[in-house]
């Protein structure tokens, strides 16, 4: 994995923020998962290729939901930022690796209580907990949804049939709608608006500029900002802010950054000299109007 996932891994990891998007995927906006109910289930495992060889499974992101002590579920989230065509073996991989832990956990319990279970493996009453993945696709790239769109499939149906398929949760943020967007409560929102194709450049910053909302967390939100956008700003804003940091005084910060930039600070002085005199030095909506009206011209 690159760079851009790993700086979305480290925001995403907060379980407030994972929280939010499971309820903005998953439960249509509803505020049903807690963040108090997640724990960290793991992150990398292993399993064995061929003889004596190790193959790790470096998953993203896995938390377990816990209500009043039991596991509900256990969810997993996924960062691809560049197309990779072999995503749904790999996720299946993930999920079976989760699915085989509960089986060990059970397996462990079983011995420890001197419990027989013979040939069975488990008793009938030890029922698994789903494994539930959620792959956030940044990338416009064909990515294939499931292990029959990357199989040369034969034309009879007598095969077909039993052929088993398994289907990706493969969210792609390119066509992420407003509406979407809109049941996103975190700092993910942000990186949701600069990713969608909903929103142009303009109206990506507008959105920084309207929200007065505190990041909480602050310097990862912009480092993951840098990721999606390229913009090297963001990764120095992330040096500088501080935590709960709102999202207007970022761009407020990267209208000074740019006015001490080349092009650009030609560019912003001289409107500021032509056309808007002294607003600079007053309120954030005009010196937003400055910055969003001399980025789309660059």
């Amino acid at each position: 994995m690159g760079q851009p996932d790993l700086t979305l891994n480290k925001l995403i990891s907060h379980p407030d923020i994972f929280a939010d998007i499971i309820n903005a995927i998953v439960y249509e906006g509803k505020p049903v998962l807690n963040e108090a109910y997640l724990h960290s289930y793991y992150e990398n495992s292993s399993t064995i290729k061929d003889i004596g060889k190790l193959k790790g499974l470096y998953r993203d992101i896995c938390m377990e939901d816990v209500r009043s002590g039991i596991r509900y579920a256990i969810w997993g989230i996924e960062n691809q930022y560049v197309p990779d065509c072999t995503t749904p073996v790999k996720v299946m991989g993930y999920d079976y690796t989760a699915y085989d832990r509960q089986i060990e956990e059970f397996a462990a319990q079983n011995k420890k209580d001197n419990t027989k279970t013979y040939v069975n493996g488990l008793l009938p009453e030890q029922k698994l907990k789903p494994v539930i993945t959620i792959v956030l696709y940044y990338g416009a790239d064909y990515i294939p949804d499931s292990i029959c769109a990357m199989m040369d499939i034969p034309e009879y149906e007598s095969v077909r049939k039993y052929i088993q398929d398994y289907k990706l949760n493969l969210i792609r943020l390119k066509d992420f709608t407003r509406e979407q967007i809109g049941r996103l409560h975190s700092e993910f929102s942000c990186i949701a608006k600069f990713v969608s194709k909903a929103y142009n450049k303009e109206e990506q910053l507008k959105a920084l500029k309207d929200s007065s909302k505190a990041m909480l967390h602050t310097k990862d939100t912009l480092l993951a900002l840098s990721a999606v956008t390229r913009d090297s700003r963001y990764l120095e804003l992330s040096e500088q802010s501080k935590e709960e940091t709102k999202m207007c005084e970022v761009l407020d910060a990267l209208i000074d950054e740019s006015i001490e930039t080349g092009r650009t600070k030609g560019k912003i002085e001289g409107r500021i000299e032509g056309r808007i005199e002294g607003k600079i030095e007053g309120k954030i909506e005009d010196r937003a109007e400055v910055l969003i009206e001399t980025l789309e011209e660059i």
